[in-house]
């Protein structure tokens, strides 16, 4: 596992050896390396709120057929009421600097530059070398951030009433916010403490309820799920808003 001082919580330690023991039966002599990103490469693991998130490289390139079997096996790693997010790459996909084919098994892009940022900077080898070679554009990184983060701004958001569903938006938002603005990778909870200087004293609740209830605080800050709704949509506008000020994204709605 490469030296980045981040360990695997011991609840989850154990759920890799089944899904890696298949991996190695479904392909036979093509598993070259597998990479937990996500909250466990950055060190911010939450068993409220966190999935696993892998990258698993193949030489030669699975078909989809050992895809298949291999999705099956990823279902034991379901957590927090979320399978696992999977992708499935080569040596030469993680090299490519540019958005490439290779994709998770739900359809999301390896290219995703917050993934390949991950791999870069702070990548967790559960097998197979330590530092894989990663090509990585911190300039896709803001720009992707930022489009993310206006989608954020401008989604329906008629869901956001219960607390576990208003931590994981306010934080994605100030992480999107971080990297749209300097280029780099924070965890969820890294991002939340990290844009408290440039936002307005009342938001700072609604981002210290969000970072409390990742790290697993009982108690709320708010009374009511309105009021907390409220802030939260407002603080993510305020944040689309500060990112285009900053130069890392396009024009604000």
């Amino acid at each position: 596992m490469a030296d980045t001082g981040v360990v695997l919580p011991a609840t989850v330690a154990g759920m890799f050896d089944g899904y890696l023991e298949a991996a190695r039966r479904v392909a036979p002599g093509q598993l070259a390396a597998v990479y937990a990103v996500g909250s466990l490469a950055l060190g911010d693991f939450s068993m409220r709120q966190s999935n696993i998130d892998l990258v698993v490289v193949a030489e030669p390139r699975f078909d989809s057929g050992q895809i298949s079997r291999l999705a099956q096996a990823a279902r034991g790693l379901h957590r927090a009421h979320r399978d696992a997010e999977v992708w499935y790459a080569t040596w030469e996909d993680l090299d490519a600097a540019g958005p490439g084919a290779t994709e998770s098994a739900s359809g999301i892009p390896l290219a995703t530059p917050l993934t390949r940022a991950i791999l870069r900077h702070d990548p967790m080898a559960l097998l197979g070398p330590d530092w894989p070679v990663v090509g990585h554009d911190p300039g896709a990184l803001q720009r992707w951030s930022a489009e993310q983060l206006r989608a954020l701004a401008t989604a329906s958001q008629g869901w956001l009433v219960l607390r576990r569903a208003v931590a994981p938006f306010v934080l994605e938002a100030a992480r999107l916010t971080q990297s749209a603005i300097t280029g780099r990778v924070f965890s969820k909870s890294a991002a939340g403490e990290a844009v408290m200087p440039i936002v307005s004293t009342r938001q700072k609740r609604i981002l210290t309820d969000a970072v409390g209830y990742r790290r697993g605080a009982q108690t709320s800050m708010y009374w009511g799920p309105f009021e907390r709704k409220y802030d939260a949509q407002t603080l993510v506008r305020d944040l689309l808003e500060a990112a285009t000020s900053a130069g890392g994204g396009p024009t604000s709605p």
